[in-house]
């Protein structure tokens, strides 16, 4: 049975969720999930405007102020994020964050290889993903668990070179026909290839790193000096407020549409992703998907879901997920226990 502290942070996660996606009206609390504690006495009135937290995540100042679609997580680097993401019927576009936390991971790790400590020793389990307006791809943030000195010890030795870039010290693949550059000595044994490691790490702080696609135009450093010289958006403070009130949150996911689904026939306008410690090793997750159809309709085609490339355990999980229609969106929840994250266990989690 969750605590009143509990239901009340839950329930008021889901009035933010539905601000942040442009609902009419806040969905009701699902049943025994309690009510917000601070809604206002007559009917229909929101809820009264929290203040903004007084502490904010390290990587969450580095969101870029224009972007409208994130996500914050923290759970086990051992989790597939990606696989969790489809359980949750998330689409691909909003998928593409939680796919490329886990490519640069992986991509790291592969560089690191056989010159460097694995990248899980050196890099914190939190991570942060963004899509800028205008961007190949995600960026990417994380922590480190290392001192920054060691961390561009073990960049140059994968084959990286140094460069600064808008006043940010960079590391990238060397280009080709740039082997010479610099001097001799200063060249690493190897060079890692463009093609294999298809990001540039930059550092933010001494222990914060940005990570970017290498097809950004110029530096594509502007949404990172960005989210350093301009106000906080509402979104980043949105996120701050979530992870600073509830230390059992260990992932928040907000995008904006419209998206393609690959499981209902409708484009989604918008989803928010949360997800809970629960019962200590397991963990508790609620989506609110606003489909651009009828909720009811929706509600039918995300049950019928029988993914064809996942194993029977795995496919009991999507059997498991209770959806609800709440007209203008559709909610839906699931447990998982420490067992059922092991069925999604990540491959390569670097």
């Amino acid at each position: 049975m969750a605590s009143g502290t509990g239901r009340a942070r839950r329930a008021a996660w889901v009035w933010a969720l539905c601000g942040a996606i442009g609902c009419e009206a806040a969905p009701a609390p699902a049943q025994g999930l309690g009510a917000p504690a601070d809604v206002a006495a007559s009917p229909g009135a929101p809820p009264a405007e929290p203040a903004a937290p007084a502490e904010v995540h390290a990587l969450l100042p580095w969101l870029d102020p224009d972007a409208g679609s994130a996500v914050y997580s923290r759970i086990d680097v051992e989790v597939d994020l990606e696989a969790l993401g489809r359980l949750f019927a998330v689409p691909p576009r909003a998928g593409h964050l939680l796919r490329d936390i886990q490519a640069f991971r992986a991509g790291l790790a592969a560089l690191m290889d056989g010159v460097g400590p694995a990248p899980a020793t050196w890099l914190r389990d939190e991570a942060l993903a963004y899509l800028p307006p205008i961007a190949h791809s995600p960026y990417l943030v994380f922590g480190l668990r290392r001192t920054r000195a060691e961390v561009e010890g073990y960049l140059r030795a994968a084959g990286l070179r140094a460069e600064v870039i808008e006043g940010m010290t960079t590391y990238s693949p060397l280009p080709g026909g740039d082997a010479q550059a610099g001097p001799a000595d200063a060249l690493p044994v190897h060079h890692a290839p463009a093609t294999a490691f298809p990001w540039r790490v930059v550092f933010l702080e001494d222990d914060v790193i940005g990570c970017l696609s290498l097809r950004e135009i110029g530096g594509g450093l502007g949404p990172l000096t960005a989210a350093r010289d301009l106000p906080a958006s509402e979104l980043e403070v949105q996120l701050s407020r979530g992870f600073a009130e509830d230390p059992e949150m260990l992932l928040d996911m907000v995008v904006s549409g419209p998206m393609l689904s690959l499981d209902i026939s409708d484009d989604v306008g918008a989803i928010r992703l949360g997800v809970r410690r629960w019962d200590r090793t397991g963990v508790d997750g609620e989506l609110i998907l606003q489909p651009l159809g009828e909720p009811d309709a929706a509600v039918k085609q995300l049950e019928a879901r029988r993914p064809a490339l996942e194993t029977d355990a795995v496919r009991e999980l999507y059997e498991r997920i209770a959806f609800t229609p709440e007209p203008p969106v559709v909610r839906g929840r699931l447990q998982l226990a420490a067992a059922d994250l092991r069925l999604l266990k990540a491959s390569e989690a670097g």
